[in-house]
């Protein structure tokens, strides 16, 4: 049972919906800076994610040929639509409201998290992004409103994917491919990181089609090499 992929998404729904209606008792200062030193720990979870990768390269070129694919734009509209019905608050903002899509639903410490809980029915890592969900979700909520409780949504769908990806491919995935994988997520995390700290604005969502293009470039790589 995925206790924690549960736990993750419900802790999305319900932190988002109760900062929402918490708005007025969680101060402006707060809604500022917390944000911004959620980035910078996201930021240092990246790199001990990065610094694992087993060929830096393959990561690399699935990345830059990841972004070609320009998948934000499209992301961004489909939200747009879907926002559009909703009351937003004056303090909505949509370049930080994607930053969170991309956190909440694609960060490698929770990708990783449900391939961990589904096939070795570990739920330490899951669990622990649950809070830490939750707490993000509480202060978003207060300056994005409900909107942000939406994301649970797409972060259910996509880790409910991956944790029955993971019974097909970990039997069959080579250490350089996990290893590469989490540098993938770690680097995403490090552009969520930043954008969310607002240092640079990355486009996150472009880099997505990486997690999956590094398994079979890290295959190819490695029958290149050998």
């Amino acid at each position: 049972m995925p206790y924690g992929l549960i736990l993750s998404c419900l802790g999305v729904a319900v932190g988002g919906a109760l900062g929402s209606a918490l708005r007025r008792w969680i101060g402006a200062d707060v809604r500022e800076k917390l944000p911004m030193i959620c980035g910078m720990t996201a930021i240092c979870s990246g790199i001990l994610s990065v610094i694992r990768a087993d060929q830096m390269p393959v990561v690399t070129l699935a990345v830059v040929l990841g972004v070609a694919l320009h998948l934000e734009r499209r992301v961004r509209a489909g939200f747009g639509l879907v926002l559009r019905r909703l009351a937003l608050p004056d303090s909505f903002d949509m370049e930080e409201y994607i930053t969170l899509v991309a956190v909440f639903c694609c960060s490698g410490f929770g990708l990783y998290g449900v391939m961990l809980e589904s096939f070795a029915g570990e739920h330490g890592q899951m669990l622990s992004k649950a809070m830490l969900d939750f707490i993000m979700a509480l202060i978003f909520g207060g300056s994005m409103g409900v909107s942000v409780s939406i994301i649970a949504l797409p972060q259910a769908l996509i880790f409910t994917a991956f944790f029955f990806l993971a019974k097909l491919l970990m039997p069959v995935m080579s250490d350089a491919m996990l290893l590469n994988f989490i540098a993938c997520g770690g680097l995403l995390t490090i552009a969520a990181g930043m954008r969310m700290a607002k240092i640079r604005a990355y486009p996150l969502i472009d880099l997505l089609p990486a997690l999956v293009l590094v398994l079979p470039f890290t295959g190819i790589w490695q029958a290149m090499a050998g």
